[in-house]
C-alpha cells in the first residue's frame, strides 16, 4: 500500500469538502448521513489550514482563532450537522496543525494551495470579521 504523504492527503480532503460542499445547493448539502468522524475530520482540516495560512503564510487578514472556529461550527450547522457533537474538533485539528508544520512540502506549495483551496472559506471569514 502507497502511503502518501500529509500535504497530498489534506489537500485531498479540502479539495472534495470544497468542491462537494461548498459548490452544491444549501438543500443539498445538509446531509445528515455524513459520518460523526468524517464530520470532525472534514472541520478539523479546514480549521487547521486555515491557522496554517495565518501563522506560517502570514496571512494577517485572518481573524483570531476564536472566530475560525466559530465560522467552521456556522458551516457545519449550514450542512445540518451538530457541532455540539464534535468535542474531538480542537484537539484534532491542533494535531493536523502540527503534521502540516513538520510535513516537508515547500512551504510555498503548502501556502498557494491551502490560499487557493480554502479561498471559499477565508472570504466567509473576513465577511465574519466585520
Amino acid at each position: 500500500m502507497i502511503k502518501l504523504p500529509l500535504f497530498v492527503r489534506f489537500t485531498s480532503v479540502l479539495f472534495v469538502l470544497g468542491v462537494v460542499g461548498c459548490q452544491q445547493p444549501h438543500s443539498l448539502r445538509q446531509n445528515k448521513s455524513v459520518p460523526l468522524n468524517v464530520q470532525v475530520e472534514q472541520l478539523a482540516s479546514v480549521v487547521a489550514g486555515t491557522k496554517y495560512l495565518k501563522y506560517k503564510c502570514n496571512r494577517s487578514d485572518l481573524p483570531a482563532d476564536a472566530v475560525i472556529n466559530q465560522v467552521a461550527n456556522k458551516v457545519a450547522k449550514q450542512r445540518g450537522w451538530d457541532p455540539s457533537a464534535y468535542a474531538a474538533l480542537p484537539q484534532r485539528s491542533e494535531a493536523i496543525y502540527q503534521s502540516l508544520a513538520k510535513d516537508s512540502t515547500p512551504e510555498q506549495t503548502k501556502c498557494s494551495s491551502f490560499n487557493s483551496l480554502l479561498a471559499p472559506f477565508t472570504d466567509e471569514l473576513r465577511k465574519e470579521a466585520r
